[in-house]
């Protein structure tokens, strides 16, 4: 019997099985290490990095049906949020198709690839939608607008899938075409979304002799749709680009390239910083050719004397009792009288420990700093001993030090793609360091709310919490109690409760 199609009512279920016996501890703990191991590589995953990652997936034991259903979910999950590496998982998926472990119901053999079909197969028919049980959420509560976008992206990450997997010949035409039948007879805007995507992966596929008839009359139908029916002229010129793809022999005007690799983003950022320099430094040349500018402009051009306190005090005695306002580099006054900054004479490496040792104190300005020193890529240990040198140990546990460095450290690592996404990759880079500092349960606390109104700050990108979570918890940067009582504690939770369903599952199985 063929395996390699979608049959209905054989839905794989999730959930964990409750089974007795003595040594269920010790298996529920084997399976919990290979599950949080595989979750790890799925963070780090990139194509770069793919031949070096399948095989630490090859070295895993997955040897029983439950974890084999946990691996699969894991593995959708992540191509339908992260659509970009969409062909990166299904590539994955192939080098596992022949994976298989006993089943727990009969003699036979579970196999990776049939379940692998079935969540796809669930995927497509529920259009994207995620059970209110699995989400632990209630329809009452998710804005609707909100609630139909989530499911349009995750409907238009499935078909995405699904071509690529036809692409590896993971998937039979019969079950595309089935596909394509049901996104054409909707004639909504979502699904011929999603028909015009799918279209563009296994079009080239499709366009031979024995496929060619049923391909010709769903560009029949599409051109029908387009003289005939009313819509939005988004999807009109959708639909228009797909019926020009293959008229041009499936080649399209813009080459995909794919998910870009971790060298390219550095080098587009090194690019864009250096065009700001150059910008910044055309716009200091002009305000030196015009003579002036604000005195924050000039004074970067010299050093900053910074007055004892003792100075200060007779200073104030000198303008009729009167204290002076400390706090800004900018000009002081005495009786009305404008005092300018004086030029700095001493030595260069005391003026900027005089400098440092000003500012530093502030949050805002040692986030700010922080930030400068991660855009240049220095490793860890360099990060630290220029904390060492200059924080004493109270500054470096006071709260105002560690929201300022999970700050800039997750702001390093968001990436902005036309939407933005996390750099997986980097963030695994500085878990030392956030480790260092985040030393306990209150800080960890801390560091959660810091991160969610740094996101919050961007529009609460679909998945971007989630995927900060994940990668926390995975090494253990957050314990489980910080998350719980974090989520007690806020009424924004809703993007991350998938975590917390995850979170409470692995709790009742392995504690």
């Amino acid at each position: 019997m063929n395996t390699n199609v979608f049959r209905a009512g054989q839905v794989p279920s999730f959930s964990s099985s409750q089974h007795g016996g003595e040594g269920d501890g010790r298996t529920a703990g084997a399976s919990e290490k290979v599950i949080r191991t595989f979750r790890g590589i799925l963070n780090k995953f990139t194509p770069e990095k793919f031949e070096s990652l399948i095989r630490q997936v090859d070295e895993l034991n997955i040897n029983d049906e439950e974890t084999l259903n946990t691996v699969v979910e894991l593995v959708v999950d992540k191509a339908l949020s992260e659509q970009s590496y969409s062909a990166t998982y299904a590539q994955m998926c192939h080098h596992l198709k022949e994976l298989r472990v006993s089943s727990q119901s009969s003699d036979g053999f579970v196999y990776f690839h049939k379940r692998l079909l079935s969540r796809c197969q669930m995927e497509f028919e529920n259009r994207g939608l995620v059970k209110e049980k699995e989400k632990n959420v209630s329809a009452a509560q998710e804005d609707p607008q909100q609630t139909r976008h989530k499911t349009h992206v995750r409907l238009l990450g499935t078909v995405r899938f699904i071509g690529e997997l036809f692409k590896l010949k993971m998937i039979w035409e019969a079950i595309i075409h089935t596909c394509i039948v049901k996104l054409i007879k909707d004639e909504c805007d979502d699904s011929l979304e999603c028909l015009c995507k799918l279209l563009s992966i296994v079009g080239k596929g499709l366009d031979n002799e024995a496929e060619r008839p049923k391909l010709n009359s769903y560009y029949c139908h599409i051109c029908y749709l387009l003289k005939e029916k009313k819509m939005t002229p988004r999807i009109k010129f959708m639909l228009q680009d797909i019926v020009a793809l293959r008229k041009n022999n499936w080649v399209p005007r813009r080459n995909d390239q794919g998910p870009k690799t971790i060298q390219q983003l550095h080098q587009e950022v090194k690019q864009a910083e250096e065009r700001e320099q150059l910008q910044y430094e055309k716009g200091q040349t002009t305000i030196q050719q015009r003579g002036g500018g604000r005195l924050a402009d000039r004074r970067q051009s010299f050093n900053v004397k910074v007055i004892p306190e003792k100075v200060n005090q007779k200073s104030s005695h000198d303008c009729n009792g009167e204290k002076k306002q400390q706090g800004h580099l900018g000009s002081s006054s005495c009786n009305g009288i404008s005092k300018k900054p004086v030029e700095q004479k001493t030595p260069p490496k005391q003026a900027a420990a005089l400098s440092q040792s000003f500012w530093l104190c502030n949050e805002e300005e040692v986030h700010r700093a922080l930030k400068r020193l991660l855009q240049e890529k220095p490793v860890n240990g360099k990060i630290e001993e220029w904390i060492q040198n200059n924080f004493n140990y109270r500054q470096r546990s006071s709260e105002g030090f560690v929201r300022a460095l999970v700050r800039a450290v997750c702001q390093s690592v968001i990436v902005n793609c036309g939407v933005y996404t996390l750099n997986t990759y980097e963030l695994l880079d500085r878990v030392s360091l956030l480790k260092k500092y985040i030393t306990d349960a209150q800080k960890q606390l801390l560091a959660l709310n810091v991160l969610q109104q740094l996101v919050g700050h961007i529009d609460q990108p679909d998945g971007l919490l989630r995927m900060f979570f994940d990668v926390l918890w995975d090494e253990e940067v957050i314990q489980d109690e910080t998350y719980f009582k974090w989520r007690s504690s806020t009424v924004s939770a809703k993007s991350v409760c998938n975590f917390f369903a995850m979170l409470e599952e692995a709790n009742r199985r392995f504690n």
